[in-house]
């Protein structure tokens, strides 16, 4: 049986007309919504906060990273740093900060950059009874 050039195209567009019709149908639907996305960094941001504290980050940024003698204060590093490059501080180190890649999982790191990158403001350390003057002079 031979098929006539109109009736291949009108086949061929008729395909493509359907497979422009079902990318329509699934491209308009949400299957991550904004909300989600946001519980999930949420998520990740808390495991993280947790991560920081118990893989001993705090002994060297201080409790919140708000910085000690030993190591700066991380407020707002988020702001400073884009997520790669908190990622790369802390598999490679640099700075005096010593390499974590090695230590720390894929997934940790994740947690960490998710906490860390949510610091976009700076805050200040809280005064030190060494720093305060006193008042009784």
């Amino acid at each position: 049986m031979k098929l006539g050039r109109a009736s291949v195209r009108s086949a061929i567009g008729r395909l493509l007309l359907v497979f422009v019709a079902i990318c329509l149908v699934f491209g308009s639907v949400n299957f991550f919504s904004p909300a989600a996305a946001h519980a999930a960094s949420k998520a990740m941001r808390r495991q993280g906060a947790a991560l920081f504290h118990q893989k001993g980050c705090e002994h060297c940024h201080g409790v919140d990273g708000i910085g000690t003698e030993r190591a700066p204060s991380l407020s707002g590093v988020g702001r400073a740093l884009h997520k790669p490059e908190i990622a790369r501080q802390i598999h490679n180190g640099g700075k005096q900060m010593p390499a974590f890649g090695n230590a720390l999982s894929d997934d940790e790191v994740k947690q960490l950059v998710e906490y860390l990158a949510a610091k976009k403001k700076k805050v200040a350390k809280p005064a030190t009874a060494a720093s305060v003057p006193d008042s009784k002079n």
